[in-house]
């Protein structure tokens, strides 16, 4: 009877063991598969803290849309400010606001590789700035935009025979050469661009002076030496920009900057805003592109 219930009882107990083993085996290979998950060693782990932090590769691709969106109206509110307290809101004036509007379409669009966009409203706006300046008797400043035109008129069929499969335009890398030639030519511009102005005084091109704009330790700058130092840079980031160097948005952040040091010593606060607008689209247009390079080449070498 004893040898029985002796086995009565085991009987009972061996599926609860059984049970509770099972229970503890289980509960280690949780354990387990858990540290191999969040192991920070690991390259999954790396990866996914890694793609929250890369906020430039989500502006450029899975929220473009609603940047574009956010920009656009952050600019477009700048340059209504600016044109309701800066201005006498004259037909005039209005012009160059519709123009503005053009210019935030286009500069962004080109950011993003569009052709049509970019270099198609880049001739509008060129356009409709370069009768503003005429209308307000700045004949040497048209020159400016209408050598902006001739740029984007190139760049409409440059670019469309460069393009990807979704039809952007496809960035390409600057060599050593084109660097060269790039400075060459900002350094000529910089040494010629004086004679020139003279030439063009009675045209109303960029009057020329001395009166210091901005003191750096012991430099003076003067008002002239910054529109010649934009204008030749301006220039060198367009014609870098159509012909798809990466670069030339590198020399755009820098003509940003000097404008927004002259806004900022002028107390213009409303061009020191959209300055910025078109600084932080600079930034977006230089990592957009450089990406696309590098995705170019690297299908180039697969």
């Amino acid at each position: 009877m004893i040898y029985n219930k002796s086995i009565t009882v085991g009987s009972l107990i061996s599926p609860i063991l059984s049970k509770f083993h099972s229970f503890k085996v289980s509960k280690k290979r949780i354990n387990k598969r858990w540290l191999i998950t969040h192991d920070r060693t690991t390259p999954s782990f790396a990866k996914a803290k890694q793609n929250p932090m890369n906020i430039l590769k989500r502006l450029t691709q899975d929220w473009q849309r609603q940047w574009i969106i956010c920009w656009f109206f952050c600019g477009a509110a700048a340059l209504t400010a600016g044109y309701f307290f800066g201005t006498e809101r004259s037909g005039l004036d209005g012009l160059m606001l519709g123009v503005a509007f053009i210019g935030l379409v286009c500069v962004v669009s080109l950011a993003f590789r569009k052709n049509t966009l970019g270099n198609g409203l880049g001739m509008v706006a060129n356009l409709g700035e370069s009768f503003v300046q005429g209308r307000s008797g700045a004949t040497g400043l048209m020159l400016a935009p209408l050598f902006y035109f001739a740029t984007h008129a190139y760049g409409l069929y440059h670019w469309k025979h460069n393009q990807d499969a979704e039809g952007r335009m496809r960035p390409r890398r600057a060599s050593l050469h084109v660097w060269l030639i790039s400075g060459l030519f900002i350094a000529t511009g910089l040494a010629l661009f004086p004679w020139l102005n003279a030439q063009l005084q009675h045209y109303s091109f960029i009057e020329a002076g001395s009166d210091t704009a901005i003191r750096l330790l012991w430099l003076d700058i003067s008002w002239y030496q910054i529109n010649i130092l934009a204008f030749v840079l301006g220039i060198t980031a367009q014609t870098t920009m159509i012909l798809r160097y990466s670069f030339s948005w590198l020399l755009w952040i820098v003509v940003n900057f000097v404008w927004l040091a002259v806004n900022l010593a002028n107390n213009n606060i409303i061009f020191a805003i959209q300055t910025m607008v078109y600084q932080v689209n600079a930034f977006i247009g230089l990592y957009s592109w450089w990406s696309s390079q590098r995705s170019t080449n690297n299908q180039q070498l697969a």
